[in-house]
């Protein structure tokens, strides 16, 4: 619990920050199907990579800058600890396939993600 499980690169054009990272980095980032919105992913292989995986996503008002997503076993829990210790808590949303996922702001103003993954079947 608690683990940094990608993290997310905001873009004025998913397309062109996509081409970037792959020119300058060797990044390859492929469209995210249960995405409605530009959403591409990038899952580091065996020849490296970002080490982590990342995701490029149309820059919004709350995302300005890289934001980690942090994968927690209950978000609604998280959501309340993240109030009670001075950060801020947001919308929580139900992403088919992937679970249950929201921005939350910390103690010192920095947007965080958090995702409750759906439960992997028996």
């Amino acid at each position: 619990m608690g683990k940094i499980v990608n993290f997310h690169l905001p873009a004025d054009d998913v397309d062109r920050a996509a081409k970037f990272y792959r020119e300058v980095f060797g990044w390859e980032f492929v469209a995210s199907e249960p995405s409605t919105v530009p959403y591409l992913v990038h899952a580091p292989g065996e020849n490296g990579g970002a080490g982590i995986p990342a995701a490029i996503t149309r820059r919004q008002d709350i995302i300005k800058a890289p934001t980690p997503t942090i994968e927690v076993a209950h978000i609604d829990q998280a959501m309340l600890d993240i109030a009670m210790k001075g950060g801020q808590q947001g919308r929580v949303q139900d992403i088919p396939g992937i679970g249950r996922f929201g921005y939350a702001i910390d103690s010192e103003g920095n947007i965080i993600a958090l995702l409750e993954p759906v439960a992997a079947p028996s």
